[in-house]
């Protein structure tokens, strides 16, 4: 299987928020085009993923982290995907965070690891480009 991933330059911070507040949505509605971010909602909580570093509705936030894109559009029919992204930062203790969208999927690694993140996917036969 061949992967390839592109490197995105923008920092982005993993929060954990209460609720969806309107300054929230005008924010992430305000951001630069093409701005990655990424809102989950489940029974117990609301994360976003985004360039945006504070905000009052943050009770908790993790970053900067770097992101990685997965090239391309995936086939849902594709398997191994996630594991062959994860499993070389498992063995080399490279912490991750991972999203899947409907196109393709997204590692997140911390900045201050993202340099040891690409050298390790490079030495696992990954390639990564700068965005």
């Amino acid at each position: 299987m061949n992967i390839d991933l592109k490197r995105h330059s923008s920092p982005l911070w993993v929060a954990q928020i209460n609720g969806l507040g309107d300054d929230i949505v005008r924010l992430l509605e305000n951001l630069k085009e093409g701005s990655f971010w990424s809102l989950t909602r489940t029974a117990d909580e609301v994360s976003l993923v985004s360039p945006i570093e504070n905000h009052d509705s943050f009770l908790k936030s993790e970053g900067p982290w770097t992101l990685f894109e997965v090239s391309g559009v995936l086939d849902f029919d594709l398997i191994g995907i996630l594991n062959a992204l994860t499993q070389p930062m498992a063995d080399a203790g490279v912490s991750v965070f991972a999203i899947s969208t409907f196109n393709t999927d997204y590692i997140l690694a911390k900045a201050d690891m993202a340099d040891r993140a690409q050298d390790v996917w490079r030495s696992a036969g990954i390639g990564v480009s700068s965005v």
